[in-house]
């Protein structure tokens, strides 16, 4: 009898869109603390790692953002990194939210890289939160927690929100303004208004791509306002939110500009990574990097099981809501087709920018959570309106074993998937950054060759500052296994030592391939300089001072 009662209860709830039942409410409140401690578990996952896993690259340059307002200049307004010599090497960043918070708990706790990847998962753990609430507003509840729990399990959301980026706040804030101007668009709260404001002009501030959900946001305003009679008042309610939103953002990406044109290395985030800068027939020869972003998408972000139900999210039919009409809260069922539809749009103009550096697809998670989400939901629905008759412990097992067996699939492909991204690929580098530390003195300026040639993870962790080799100049591929010209990296090496460089770590990896594709610049660095410290993993030398003319 309480297996029979639970069975309808549970096919009732599946097949309601919404629900008042005070008791349905207290197990869905149990469900959505369920979720959450679920996703801060996952999240949690090498949390202590040094910053050593694929994207070791972009936290290190994050990282030094945060100790340089640690230990340097505490003015949120110039971020700074540690790889292009002595400095200031004051660069134009996003808003550093991230850093700012890292920086002011390493006066509280010293500095330690699991507080800026426990901030990031703070972020992340609240981003599926806004989502469910956000969720709640398109469409119900049943696909609000369902959408939760997809982007709880995320494997790509999994992994970028314990990454020391700002991804996982930018997401977290544009989801949750998102949910906040639906919010007030369905119930005319000021107070809303004014939060979303807020939230979503800290969101773009965070990082500009964030930016380009502002047209899923903005269609919905308009969607409204086509419906329903606005007095004049709310419209200069909603001007003047807008203006709100935008002026800081265009007030500090101005600043950041300029930042980026008066300090060496003259480094604007993103710049010339865009179609502008290489020509839409280059990457149209390319195939417009699609091949690496499938790659990216069913290998790590999403993995198959999620593909297939966001492609059952896209095509299936939404809940029956009432329409539209005059004095009856506004509903917006489309809201994350838009939004990916956004980030399409996104792609369209920075595709090399967000395969090169696929953190940025993170923004597609929450649209791709929610429409998983979605799938799941509508899937089970219709197994249960169209199957055969259902005994009762038949209707107990579809309506728990599939959406189950969509979790646990989720769950199983992103664990095998995203083994390989916590994969240590950067130690060597780490060790070097560690050994260079101890034989240099505070003020020492090193030159270092990582794993990838410009990741300047070595520096980081030498907590000196210096050059990445090749150094930020003359339009470096980075990233190349080798160097290109021996004449080349002579000059920049005795351009380094002009510049008083006194120490050059080198990597194992990169040792190896400089002896077989560059024998003429390893015996000129070994003519001039001395090895001081040299294991398999990595060498350390110290350059010889050019003697002044």
């Amino acid at each position: 009898m309480v297996l029979s009662h639970m069975a309808a209860q549970l096919k009732q709830q599946l097949l309601a869109d919404n629900i008042d039942d005070p008791i349905s409410k207290q197990w869905r409140r149990y469900g959505l603390w369920g979720i959450l401690a679920i996703a801060l578990v996952l999240r949690l996952y090498h949390l202590d790692q040094p910053l050593i896993d694929a994207f070791s690259w972009r936290q290190a340059s994050t990282a030094m953002m945060a100790e340089n307002f640690y230990r340097t200049n505490s003015n949120i307004l110039f971020p700074e990194v540690n790889w292009n010599g002595p400095g200031p090497s004051y660069q134009g960043r996003e808003f550093q939210t991230l850093t700012y918070l890292a920086a002011l708990c390493y006066n509280l706790l010293g500095q330690q890289e699991w507080i800026g990847r426990a901030i990031a998962v703070g972020f992340g753990v609240w981003g599926v939160f806004a989502l469910y609430q956000l969720v709640r507003c398109v469409w119900d509840e049943n696909r609000a927690l369902a959408s939760a729990a997809v982007m709880a399990l995320l494997p790509g959301s999994v992994f970028i929100d314990r990454s020391f980026l700002p991804d996982p706040v930018m997401v977290a804030l544009v989801t949750t303004g998102a949910w906040l101007l639906l919010r007030y668009l369905q119930t005319n709260c000021l107070r809303d208004l004014a939060f979303a404001t807020v939230v979503t002009s800290w969101a773009f501030l965070s990082k500009l791509p964030g930016l380009i959900i502002g047209l899923p946001m903005v269609w919905a305003m308009l969607l409204t306002l086509h419906h329903q009679r606005w007095p004049i008042r709310r419209i200069i309610a909603i001007s003047l939110a807008s203006v709100g939103v935008l002026a800081p953002v265009v007030a500090y990406y101005l600043w950041a500009r300029h930042l980026s044109l008066s300090y060496p290395p003259y480094h604007f985030a993103g710049s010339g990574t865009w179609v502008w800068d290489h020509g839409l027939v280059n990457w149209l020869r390319d195939a417009y990097y699609l091949p690496k972003l499938f790659q990216i998408v069913q290998g790590w972000l999403w993995t198959p099981p999620v593909i297939v139900l966001v492609g059952c999210g896209l095509v299936l039919p939404f809940p029956s809501r009432p329409e539209l009409a005059q004095g009856k809260p506004p509903t917006f069922p489309w809201f994350f087709h838009g939004w990916g539809l956004a980030v399409g749009l996104f792609y369209l103009i920075g595709a090399k920018e967000i395969v090169d550096n696929s953190w940025n697809l993170h923004l597609i998670n929450p649209a791709a959570a929610a429409l998983a989400g979605h799938g799941i939901i509508s899937l089970t629905q219709l197994a249960l309106r169209y199957a055969p008759r259902w005994g009762t412990v038949q209707t107990w097992k579809v309506a728990l074993l599939l959406p189950l067996v969509c979790y646990l699939a989720i769950g199983y492909y992103g664990r095998a998937r995203l083994a390989y991204l916590y994969y240590p690929y950067a130690m060597q580098s780490y060790q070097l950054g560690q050994n260079l530390e101890q034989v240099s003195q505070p003020g020492d300026l090193v030159v270092t060759m990582a794993n990838d040639l410009g990741d300047p993870i070595a520096i980081y962790y030498s907590h000196r500052r210096g050059w990445v080799f090749p150094p930020p100049w003359d339009d470096i591929a980075w990233g190349n296994p080798t160097l290109e010209d021996d004449e080349m990296a002579i000059q920049w090496l005795d351009t380094l030592r002009g510049l008083d460089a006194r120490w050059f770590g080198v990597v194992g990896d990169r040792i190896d391939d400089l002896y077989q594709n560059n024998p003429g610049f390893m015996a000129y660095l070994e003519q001039h300089s001395d090895p001081i410290k040299k294991t398999p993993d990595w060498v350390i030398y110290q350059l010889h001072s050019i003697s002044p003319s």
